[in-house]
């Protein structure tokens, strides 16, 4: 929780020119998702959802304001509302924007949206005349981006474990495996081991 990025993807629906919304949040040194929702237009006021989900989701109301996450967004007209911005600032979170037109400005939350698009399950496009369906499948599929993709990103860890503080522990329990079986292969390949 000391930096988090955000931005929103055009998801296919079963129309031409007709888009659901994904709006998420991350956490950028876990990769966790920290929020996300679905919305059928480009308002404001769906980002400032967003941005209250992912300030409450993570229990942030106590915590001092100089321990707040910087929050990275890029200039898309949602980021810079009014509004948005304003919610921000009473919220004690420092926003910060990327150069114009340059999204590997902000580039793990444009990964984020790049593995969501090509998961093996993704089905391309989604109905326009069910939002119910769409909620369903990004529901299923950040919870198990969160708690068991290995992302590469970080050690192959999961998202949660990086964000729980468990990161130290799984790391040396693997090092300490591979280890173990490094002896075990040496004493087998000289002959102690039949």
């Amino acid at each position: 929780n000391q930096c988090w990025c955000w931005d929103l993807s055009y998801i296919r629906t079963d129309l031409p020119r007709i888009f659901w919304y994904l709006y998420v949040m991350l956490d950028e040194w876990s990769r966790k998702e920290i929020a996300w929702l679905i919305s059928p237009s480009l308002e404001h006021e769906y980002a400032k959802e967003l941005i209250d989900d992912a300030y409450i989701t993570e229990g942030l109301l106590d915590v001092p304001r100089d321990q707040l996450p910087v929050v990275v967004n890029d200039r898309g007209s949602q980021m810079k509302q009014k509004d948005v911005t304003k919610m921000m600032r009473d919220l004690g979170l420092t926003q910060t924007f990327s150069r114009p037109r340059t999204p590997n400005d902000n580039p793990f939350i444009e990964s984020l949206f790049s593995t969501v698009k090509t998961a093996p399950e993704y089905p391309g496009w989604f109905p326009s005349s069910s939002i119910k369906y769409v909620k369903e499948y990004f529901e299923k599929y950040f919870a198990w981006y969160n708690n068991e993709h290995f992302h590469s990103g970080i050690d192959y860890l999961h998202p949660i474990d990086k964000h729980k503080g468990r990161a130290e522990k799984i790391l040396k329990y693997r090092k300490d495996c591979l280890n173990k079986q490094r002896v075990q292969r040496n004493l087998y390949w000289s002959g102690k081991i039949k």
